[in-house]
């Protein structure tokens, strides 16, 4: 299976069209079988990443827009992820929670760095500054420093969680992984209840939420 969330940003236009391109060119990507998962979602963020350049320099209305994307293939078992910006992925289990891509952002650094403790970077007021992000400079297909690749098993009992900042703004990592838990196996009440906890605690911005389980 394709997982993601894309996020836009650069004002609610183009925030919006640049999130609908890179969906659409990620999805045209990931369709031709061609290179490993990893070279195929590599590839596809960084195809996104010029379009979304390429439509925002021939508008003045766009200029500016780009997007932070997660993006995670399934295959066999295996998980991909492709991450730029400060989207999230977890993996839950029944007694843990894990993050398993950094924040490209100055304060989620300083979290990751165990810097900032996560009540206090939830309160940041540089909290949504990212430092990377698709569609705002043109890259090289091949730039490594641009798209986080990350490749981890997937085991039977375990779940993904991909996010929007709008969530993990809200709830900590443990309140996510017990939402999740309260309602496993029920894969739609967990996305309901999750959202509904981020709009209970102030819901300061759009809150997307991905969830699949293994079996």
């Amino acid at each position: 299976g394709i997982f993601g969330v894309i996020d836009g940003v650069g004002g609610q236009a183009g925030g919006e069209v640049a999130a609908a391109t890179a969906r659409d060119v990620i999805l045209q990507r990931l369709a031709r079988p061609v290179g490993t998962p990893a070279e195929r979602v590599r590839e596809a963020i960084a195809i996104a990443n010029n379009e979304i350049y390429r439509r925002a320099a021939g508008s003045a209305e766009l200029a500016g827009m780009g997007c932070v994307i997660t993006l995670a293939v399934v295959t066999d078992g295996r998980l991909t992820i492709g991450h730029v910006g400060d989207t999230r992925l977890y993996k839950i289990r029944a007694d843990d929670i894990r993050m398993l891509t950094p924040d490209h952002s100055p304060v989620g650094e300083r979290e990751d760095a165990g810097e900032l403790p996560e009540p206090e970077a939830m309160r940041h007021p540089r909290r949504h500054e990212v430092f990377r992000d698709v569609g705002t400079i043109y890259r090289d297909k091949d730039e490594q420093e641009f798209v986080d690749v990350i490749e981890a098993p997937l085991e039977p009992d375990e779940a993904l969680l991909v996010c929007s900042d709008g969530l993990s703004d809200m709830l900590p990592g443990a309140t996510i992984a017990h939402i999740a838990r309260q309602h496993a196996g029920n894969p739609e009440r967990v996305v309901e209840a999750l959202v509904a906890a981020a709009n209970d605690a102030g819901g300061r911005d759009n809150v997307t939420v991905v969830y699949a389980e293994m079996p």
